[in-house]
């Protein structure tokens, strides 16, 4: 059990986020909100399906009371159909959180001072074992139709590559590239800003040094998926060419609250 110093701090840790200049992006959306992206793995001793009834049951619809809170969206890890055989499987996640809201807010005031928010995050670590938290800027090249299957990639550069010089490309060659792609039913780049720590809750094991997170939306229907066009090899390509390295998970997406893009 948290003890009251823990709890505050751990709600302080709550996505308080964006802060530092954007990075410049001809023609893209870049959200003023910020945005928390947290890789979640369940307490151990609970089965799958105790996790997601605590988390899809009660933590999703429980979102909609916190004051301040512009989207939120948990992720249920699936069997990622575009996986290669050969393809090394990433850490296992038991779900996904995206979370958007005005910079700013102090979520640990709202926690002394409002129960419904004192009482959401006071539950997270009887369900949550390990979580990976990342503040991040959004950036929306082609704008999401939600709900359904979706991709999340967590990439990395190669090791002669500055960050700065990395995610400068990414954002001004790799994603206005997606907009070229026939049957993309979204595409959005997270700027990664900061990365708070949750106390008393470790970190996911397994996730390495993670440079900017790509999330693109899929048709449910095999057949309505992306073709094999030019534009989509061009935009795989570049991806090739530049990325380091990246781990995927494909996931089916609950909208709690409907974020802006």
């Amino acid at each position: 059990m948290l003890d009251r110093r823990n709890f505050l701090a751990m709600a302080a840790a709550m996505p308080v986020l964006a802060a530092g200049a954007p990075t410049a992006v001809p023609e893209a959306q870049s959200d003023e909100l910020s945005k928390s992206i947290s890789l979640i793995v369940r307490k151990p001793g609970l089965s799958p399906e105790q996790f997601k009834a605590r988390w899809l049951g009660e933590h999703g619809p429980g979102a909609r009371g916190v004051p301040g809170l512009m989207g939120f969206v948990l992720g249920e890890p699936v069997a990622d159909p575009g996986r290669r055989p050969e393809a090394a499987l990433p850490p296992a996640l038991d779900g996904i959180t995206e979370s958007w809201q005005p910079p700013g807010i102090d979520r640990a005031a709202q926690a002394r001072e409002n129960p419904l928010v004192r009482e959401w995050l006071a539950a997270a670590p009887s369900y949550i074992g390990a979580i990976t938290l990342y503040g991040t800027r959004e950036h929306v090249f082609v704008p999401p139709r939600r709900g359904g299957l979706k991709v999340m990639t967590l990439i990395s550069r190669k090791p002669d590559v500055t960050h700065e010089d990395f995610v400068r490309h990414v954002l001004e060659v790799h994603g206005p590239l997606s907009r070229q792609v026939p049957g993309l039913r979204g595409y959005v780049l997270s700027e990664i800003v900061r990365r708070p720590q949750m106390p008393g809750i470790p970190s996911v094991p397994g996730i390495g040094e993670i440079d900017i997170i790509g999330t693109s939306w899929l048709a449910p229907d095999p057949v309505e998926r992306t073709p094999d066009t030019p534009e989509r090899r061009a935009w795989l390509a570049d991806g090739a060419a530049h990325f380091g390295s990246f781990v995927r998970y494909a996931m089916i997406e609950h909208v709690f609250i409907p974020p802006p893009n």
